[in-house]
Order: structure tokens, then sequence, then C-alpha cells
């Protein structure tokens, strides 16, 4: 029987956004060309996308005859963010507090990192939250 959902959870890691971007100089080519170094700004980036893609192979473990998704996709994501004590709001929404659109971008990326799925291309439908613990 064909696997139609499975679900998992990353613990003991932040969530890192992932399509900002930084420029940290340059290098040389071998023809002698100086092009730009630009890496992904959020530092926690590859500790979380390789914890995602870890509880993810796992989670695929645990289902008998597990089979690469290769149709349309639909991913439910909660990713819970730490709340600044001093903000009484909510959702403390600010420059900082990251898009939920970038966080989407490291998730997606690190399940097809995982083999879930054969691209996250396959994703039609997405149900994402930002929550917010003290």
């Amino acid at each position: 029987m064909r696997n139609n959902s499975f679900s998992f959870t990353v613990f003991g890691v932040m969530p890192a956004t992932q399509g900002s971007k930084k420029y940290v100089g340059t290098r040389r080519t071998a023809s002698g060309n100086n092009i730009p170094l630009i890496v992904e700004s959020h530092p926690g980036l590859p500790k979380f996308r390789s914890a995602v893609a870890d509880a993810c192979r796992d989670a695929m473990q645990q289902i008998d005859d597990f089979e690469v998704f290769e149709q349309a996709v639909k991913v439910t994501a909660i990713f819970y963010l730490p709340k600044a004590k001093s903000s009484q709001a909510e959702y403390p929404i600010n420059q900082r507090s990251g898009d939920l659109d970038k966080y989407l971008r490291a998730l997606l990326d690190s399940i097809t990192k995982a083999g879930a799925w054969i691209d996250d291309s396959l994703v039609v439908e997405v149900e994402a939250y930002k929550l917010y613990m003290q």
C-alpha cells in the first residue's frame, strides 16, 4: 500500500531562514576573474537543515515500504520560535522574527535532501504557522 502521509518533529534546534544572502568578499577564479562570495545570512541554517533531514529520514524509516512522493503534496508546518520576555504581544512580529516563506524554503529543501519526494516543486498546498514560546 502506498503511503499517503507521514509526519515528523524536529527537537533541539531553532528554525532558521533560508534565502537572505550576505556578501563576504571575492575570490579569484582559475582564469583570473574576481567573483563575489555570497553566503546564506542565517548562521543556524546548516544545523537546522541537517536536523530536519535527519528527522524526516527517521520518520520515513518507520513506514514499511515507504515510497518517495512523486505526485502533488500538501505540507503543514509549525515553526516554534522564542518570544522575547519583554514582549506582551501574542505574535511579536518584527524584522528579526524571520519571514515565514524563508522558514519554509529551509524546511522544503531539507525534506528534498532527505529523499521524501523527488522535488519540492511537488508541493501544491502549504499550511504554515509561526508560534511563539516564552
